[in-house]
């Protein structure tokens, strides 16, 4: 990231305008692989078998190659890298099983903690103190209206959705309720990989920044509260209970607490030690994410806080961008190969005209809370356009809170985490293209009002 409002820089990760030289050389060298592999299949038949290994090395592979065709025509390279997941993964051609996706989710730990320690570094105090009226603005609207906008939805839509029929009212607001948790979140990863790929910092960046770490704690805390009240509605013999809450609480405490001890660990190594940094990365990030799991913290805001002490509390931030650029040139291609790889499509075909009412009305009800709230913060004309832009995406929270619906609640779960999980999928293929279209246009109209 730069420093300098409004501005960019050649990205370090396929973010670079790919020349068609490049691009070429790639794609030529992804029909060079697919040729092998099918003639290896066709001659060696089940001899042949491929790995993780090969499963990675064809990923990387294919991300590059359509990440620079799709910078190419001006669309992220994180589309292009969903794609070639997408197209190899089991859903289409099945060059990358189901086995090989889990077998690379490994990836994803390390993706997910450079990906929140960047956005922690991003976020400044200074940031938080400028911008303080409209992200809490912009926090509550974003709950009151898709949150309410959702379970509207799922009431209205009662008698054209199969497996909605025979539940009361109170029944379909518990459902709505959950489901909304499910819309409200956001994709922390994509904003910062589109912002690390586009080098734009402006005041879209910033507020996306803020909104995406702020809901992604409140959407948690909301989401406890759903699946309580819509198990006590839909489960007999169930009685809604608040303790889970506290708990809940106690275990956000508790991580930023986690956050703040290991980001005086990287200064103090940084500052003490200053060698091998990658490797340190590497080892805190695997290290930290397999004790949050250990003790149930939330993983994103315990590296979100860490890169925000190192950032405000010491002179650190720089070395630590920089190793984090360093290594998540690869990283990001797999991770987001991967999750275009873990997608269903199937799911999505299968219950496509409802996916894309419920994809057209959160877009709607996104659009209405930003504007909403950008009046009522009185925010500058750019941010009231396109300050929804960054929050179509959705990957990671989306689809472990679908998972989370799919297990605990009987009958309706299933068809609610295959629709979370639909609605994550096209998302994630809009999302990206539209927070690079946003922030270009919010560049182009702080350069004219320069």
């Amino acid at each position: 990231m730069n420093d300098s409002h409004g501005t960019t820089h050649e990205s370090p990760h396929g973010g670079e305008k790919a020349d068609f030289k490049s691009a070429l050389k790639s794609l030529s060298a992804l029909l060079i692989v697919l040729g092998g592999l099918w003639f290896f299949q066709n001659v060696l038949g089940e001899q042949f078998q491929s790995n993780a290994l090969f499963g990675l090395g064809f990923l990387v592979l294919g991300g590059i190659a359509i990440g620079r065709l799709c910078v190419m025509v001006g669309i992220p390279s994180l589309t292009g890298h969903l794609a070639a997941g997408i197209v190899s993964g089991p859903s289409f051609l099945t060059i990358i099983t189901e086995t090989q996706v889990d077998q690379l989710r490994l990836v994803n730990g390390l993706a997910l903690a450079l990906i929140a320690m960047h956005a922690g570094c991003e976020f400044t105090k200074d940031m938080l103190v400028k911008n303080f009226k409209s992200l809490f603005h912009c926090t509550w609207s974003h709950i009151v209206f898709i949150g309410a906008g959702t379970i509207l939805a799922v009431v209205l839509l009662q008698p054209y959705v199969d497996f909605l029929q025979g539940f009361n009212l109170l029944e379909l607001v518990a459902i709505g309720a959950l489901f909304s948790t499910v819309a409200i979140s956001k994709s922390p990863a994509v904003v910062v990989a589109v912002l690390a790929e586009t080098r734009i910092r402006n005041k879209l960046s910033d507020h996306a920044l803020g909104i995406v770490v702020i809901l992604d704690v409140v959407v948690l805390v909301l989401f406890a509260m759903a699946l309580s009240f819509a198990k006590s509605t839909l489960t007999p013999g169930v009685v809604f209970s608040i303790s889970s809450l506290g708990h809940l609480f106690s275990e956000i405490l508790a991580s930023t607490a986690a956050g703040t001890f290991f980001g005086l660990i990287i200064i103090f190594y940084f500052w003490l030690i200053n060698r091998q940094r990658l490797l340190f990365l590497v080892a805190i990030s695997y290290g930290v994410t397999a004790l949050c799991s250990y003790l149930h913290y939330d993983t994103l805001l315990v590296f979100v806080v860490a890169g925000f002490v190192v950032t405000n509390f010491s002179k650190q931030s720089e070395k630590m961008i920089e190793s984090i650029e360093s290594l998540s040139s690869v990283v990001m291609i797999v991770f987001f190969a991967t999750a275009g790889a873990s997608l269903h499509i199937q799911d999505l075909l299968g219950m496509w005209k409802l996916v894309l009412v419920i994809f057209a009305v959160r877009w709607a009800l996104t659009w209405v809370s930003e504007d909403v709230a950008h009046r009522i913060s009185k925010s500058d004309l750019a941010l009231r356009k396109y300050g929804y832009t960054p929050f179509i995406s959705q990957v990671g929270l989306s689809i472990g809170l679908s998972m989370i619906i799919y297990d605990r609640i009987p009958d309706v779960g299933v068809q609610l985490a295959t629709l979370g999980i639909s609605l994550a999928t096209i998302n994630q293929l809009f999302g990206p293209v539209v927070f690079k279209w946003g922030l270009g246009k919010v560049q182009e109209m702080e350069k004219s009002n320069a």
